[in-house]
This record gives C-alpha cells, sequence and structure tokens, in this order.
C-alpha cells in the first residue's frame, strides 16, 4: 500500500457537517475490544520463541498479563538482568491490543489510537523507533444524518456542539457525585441525545446512568496534548517489539495468587490451570472487568482499599463492527454519525477508506447497547448495521459487505469489559489505592493510572513504574 493511500484524515479538503467537540473530548476512546483471529505475525514469533526458551517454572519476578503493562514491566525488568516469566491466559500477546490480518488488511479489534501524541511515550517508540506511520484523526471532519436520512445542516450541528461543550463544561465545575443521567434535563431533544452517545457514552463505554456526573470525559489528572493518531500497519509491530526476548507462557489461565512465606523466606506462587509458578515478586496486569468477576484468587485476599477500587470504578464496554465492502459508497468524511430510532444504536462509524486503502466501515456500540447487541447472532448484528447506513444511503447503494469482523468485548472472560470510567461514588483514591504495593505483588494496568486511564499510555506508564517498584 503506497502512502497515497494512507494520507493524513486531518488533511481532506472537504465540507462537513459536524457535532465534534474539542479533541479532547475524545481522548480517551481506546476502543478496547476483542475480535476473532489474532495478530499471526506476532502470535507466530512469541509460539516459536518460546518453544526454543527453558522451561523453568521459577522466576525473579512472575508477571500476570502480556498486554502492553505486563510487557512493559517485564522489559524493564529483563533489560535489568531478571529472570521473568510472563504468564497470559490468551493464545496470543497483547490483551486488549489486537491487530487482526485475517481480512487481508490489518485492523485493529484492541485499541486503535494513540491519544495525547505530544507527551506520549508510546509515540516515540512507534513512530522513531520502529519507523511506524502515524495519521491524525481529524474528528471535526463529520457528517450527520438526521433518523429520516437526510445530512444535518451546519447550523444543526453548530448547535448542537455548542450545546454539548456547555454541558461538558458545567458537569465538570459542578464536580458532581450522581449518575449523569440525573444531572440533565428530562427533555432532552434528539439532537442532544444524539450528541451524548458520541462525546460521552462512546467516550467512556456506558450509559450516561453509570457515569459520574462531575466527570463525564474521564478522570484522568493530566490533559492529553497533541491530537490522536491510529496506525496503517496497527500495533501488531509494536507488540512484536515489546515482547522480543521475553518468556510469556501463553494459554495460561491463572486461578490463584498466593503470597507464602516460609523458613527459606518470602514467594509467590501462582497457579495455572496448567501448572504452578513461583517467583520472590509479582506484577499484576489483570484487566479491572477480571478482578470485578472475582475469578482469580487472591490468597491472603486483597485488602479492603483494593476491594473497594475494584467495586467502585466503573468498566466499560465498547464494541467494534468493521465491514468490507466491495466499493465505496459513503463519501470523504473521516466520521458519519447517525440518529436511529432506537438511541445510540449504530449512532458513530469512522471511515478507513483513506487509512487503509479498502472500502472499510467501522462502526460504534457503547454501554447497554453495546452489551445487548453481544446476545445477536453475526448476521443479526450485520443485518442491523446495513439497516442503518441504508436509510441514510439508500437501499440500492449499500451493497452487502463482503466480510466483516464483530466484537463481543464484554463477553471476553479474559477481561470483561473494554476499559475503565469513573462511577458515582468512585474517589481520586480509588485509582491510586488499585495501584498500591501490596506485599511481594505490584499492580499495573489502565485502570490503575491516575494519570491517563483507559489508554495505551496508561497501561504502558503504569507497567514501567511497576517494574521501578520492584527493582527498588
Amino acid at each position: 500500500m503506497d502512502d497515497g493511500c494512507g494520507i493524513a484524515l486531518a488533511g481532506l479538503d472537504i465540507a462537513h457537517h459536524s457535532i465534534g467537540v474539542r479533541e479532547r473530548l475524545m481522548r480517551r476512546r481506546a476502543l478496547v475490544q476483542w475480535g476473532l483471529a489474532a495478530a499471526a505475525g506476532a502470535t507466530a514469533g512469541v509460539l516459536a520463541r518460546h518453544a526454543r526458551a527453558g522451561r523453568s517454572d521459577t522466576a525473579d519476578v512472575l508477571v500476570v498479563g502480556a498486554g502492553l503493562a505486563g510487557l512493559a514491566c517485564a522489559q524493564e525488568l529483563r533489560r535489568k538482568g531478571h529472570r521473568v516469566i510472563v504468564l497470559e491466559a490468551r493464545d496470543r500477546l497483547g490483551g486488549r491490543v489486537w491487530t487482526d490480518t485475517s481480512l487481508g488488511l490489518p485492523v485493529d479489534l484492541g485499541a486503535s489510537w494513540l491519544h495525547g501524541l505530544a507527551d506520549n511515550p508510546l509515540t516515540d517508540l512507534a513512530r522513531d523507533r520502529l519507523g511506524l506511520r502515524l495519521v491524525t484523526t481529524d474528528y471535526s471532519d463529520c457528517i450527520t444524518f438526521a433518523v429520516d436520512g437526510r445530512p444535518w445542516t451546519s447550523a444543526r450541528s453548530q448547535a448542537a456542539e455548542a450545546w454539548i461543550e456547555a454541558v461538558v463544561d458545567r458537569l465538570e465545575r459542578s464536580g458532581a457525585d450522581q449518575p449523569l443521567a440525573k444531572a440533565l434535563p428530562v427533555d432532552l431533544s434528539s439532537d442532544q441525545r444524539l450528541a451524548l452517545t458520541v462525546t460521552v457514552e462512546h467516550e467512556l463505554g456506558a450509559d450516561l446512568d453509570e457515569i459520574k456526573a462531575g466527570m463525564p470525559m474521564g478522570d484522568g489528572n493530566r490533559e492529553l496534548r497533541g491530537g490522536d493518531a491510529l496506525l496503517p500497519s496497527g500495533f501488531g509491530p509494536l507488540l512484536e517489539a515489546l515482547s522480543r526476548g521475553l518468556d510469556v507462557r501463553l494459554g495460561q489461565r491463572v486461578q490463584l495468587i498466593r503470597q507464602e512465606r516460609g523458613a527459606s523466606g518470602a514467594g509467590v506462587m501462582v497457579e495455572t490451570d496448567r501448572g504452578r509458578f513461583r517467583a520472590a515478586r509479582l506484577c499484576c496486569t489483570l484487566p479491572l472487568g477480571v478482578l470485578k468477576k472475582g475469578f482469580v484468587q487472591f490468597d491472603p485476599p486483597l485488602p479492603p482499599a483494593k476491594q473497594q477500587a475494584i467495586e467502585r470504578i466503573g468498566m466499560g464496554v465498547l464494541n467494534k463492527l468493521y465491514l468490507i465492502f466491495p466499493h465505496v459508497f459513503w463519501g470523504n468524511q473521516t466520521l458519519i454519525r447517525l440518529q436511529h430510532p432506537s438511541s445510540g444504536l449504530w449512532a458513530e462509524w469512522l471511515n478507513l477508506a483513506p487509512l487503509l486503502g479498502h472500502p472499510v466501515l467501522l462502526g460504534f456500540n457503547a454501554g447497554g447497547v453495546a452489551r445487548r447487541l453481544e446476545r445477536w447472532s453475526d448476521a443479526e448484528i450485520v443485518a442491523s448495521a446495513l439497516n442503518a447506513l441504508r436509510r441514510c444511503y439508500g437501499t440500492a447503494a449499500v451493497p452487502e459487505p463482503s466480510s466483516y469482523r464483530c466484537s463481543r468485548w464484554g463477553a471476553d472472560p479474559y477481561s470483561c469489559g473494554s476499559y475503565s470510567f469513573p462511577r458515582p461514588g468512585m474517589t481520586d483514591h480509588d485509582r491510586r489505592n488499585l495501584a498500591a504495593a501490596w506485599g511481594m505483588l505490584v499492580f499495573a494496568g489502565e485502570a490503575t493510572s491516575s494519570d491517563f486511564p483507559a489508554t495505551l499510555q496508561g497501561a504502558y506508564t503504569t507497567g514501567i513504574q511497576a517494574a521501578a517498584q520492584l527493582l527498588r
């Protein structure tokens, strides 16, 4: 694919209708969903390396989870000469980062965006060290269709954008600790409802009655600066680089993490469905959703502050549907937003044709809508999406897709959701309590990040910080 197929979306010179708000309102669209097949190159390389690796079940440090946080932590420790074993339940690397190539082109079924490029260590790793191309996203390059299939006028778009900006600003200033739905007027218009869906619910992966009113755009302590970017190559090459040289044991479902003290000293024992592993210390990067379900037993039990944090912090769901068509029928706009008779359904689409050089649309559903669709068959999901698109572009103009991929991230037992968000009752201390070292254990992952929760750099930097704790 030549460079002309992947021009920066921000550079498209077209007219648009937009209800997009300032860049920060999209800052945590991490889209951590799962798909149907792993990134073949990265996984095959890992399996080949691990077949050659020594099979000792003891190490200096055990890392639970081969997502971005776990890989970052393990690499830091390996560089310092420590023997590390990474235990991963899946048959692939990455956790909630997953580039699928089974359709003949790279599509990120997991995280899609690098956010806040100016202060993001992954920007340097991807662009400068690995030579990967980054394509910035212009969220204002958008067309919105009404329920009757007609495009919004510029005035209508500007009114919706002004309204959502004012609402977000008022809520953030209020700091209100109640469900966001209770802080809104009861007589919302359909335009205002769509603005809330694409700006707030899609951002946090949750419904308005689940989100803390004073944090409608999330709770990170630091502002993400420098815009957002997609990688035409996907995140597979980055995962391959971060996993290089590591001893990752795939297909190891952790069931028990036990801290032990005996005559020979203190240590950690991990029991999986396939064996036992021991080390002096452990880094736990289990997703918040898995911790909420209690699928992994801790002995002794997690302290009350951690248990309370796990309960208070929310875990959102944002599911994706990739549709590959025979040709482009939707124009050049980066984002397509649809008002649907069923509020929240298929509200937003991303045009990936300029990025991938193929006629691909990516649709999103969040929160309760996403969970409801997870119970549908693939055929029902695709049919629903096509019906929504045909209301706007015409039945004859929208062909059947040649292929598709859909996610059911909330039902994935190894993540139980997409990314974390602030619920009513959550405090400033909860993420810090979740991240705090405890005994011989340290913790990492996006939900433990007070600065950049629900983002790739949040996961990555907490992994680096966890390694620093272990090296002290």
